[in-house]
């Protein structure tokens, strides 16, 4: 049994981007309210006022993306080849637990040295893998699997990328 130690680095834009893609999709469901309710309010002067404060938001983050304020995570993972993942704990790729969510599996995980399988329900997509990890179900009605992490392209090294795919492969032909 081969075991691969694999370097992942979060681009720190990530969490900006999706920032930006949630003040876009506000902006357009604001803008696709219907006519009875513009009437009750001033529709050129609401639409500039949210476009002044979304473009202030966005150019505030990018600001802070750009200043270096935002660092970018990085951690390792230990992958064997019977898809059993493990988070590495090392001192030279810190986990930034501020950047990451409270109650991250990937904090969790590294807090308590856990290894995890691959879940047959990883999926692969044209930029990205997104890796679940088998868990222990507590109640019938819950999932038998947690989301580990999205992993996109250019964020480990291509060989290590097509080792996480491969594994997440066979997980899947693992269940057919």
């Amino acid at each position: 049994m081969s075991k691969y130690r694999i370097c992942i680095t979060h681009n720190r834009f990530r969490r900006l981007f999706g920032e930006v893609g949630v003040a876009v999709c506000l902006f357009a469901a604001l803008c696709s309210l219907p006519q009875y309710l513009w009437s009750w309010l001033s529709f050129s002067k609401l639409i500039a006022l949210v476009a002044v404060a979304t473009t202030l938001v966005i150019f505030w983050r990018f600001y802070d993306a750009f200043s270096n304020k935002i660092s970018a995570t990085q951690y390792a993972l230990s992958l064997t080849s019977d898809g059993i993942i493990r988070i590495v704990d090392d001192s030279t790729l810190p986990l930034d637990v501020q950047s990451m969510p409270k109650g991250s599996l990937l904090v969790d995980a590294q807090a308590d040295g856990t290894s995890m399988s691959i879940h047959h329900s990883s999926q692969l997509f044209t930029w990205g893998l997104c890796v679940n990890v088998l868990r222990q179900k507590r109640r019938w009605f819950e999932k038998d699997h947690s989301h580990l992490a999205w992993i996109l392209k250019g964020e480990c090294c291509e060989a290590d990328y097509r080792r996480l795919a491969r594994a997440i492969i066979l997980a899947r032909k693992a269940t057919h």
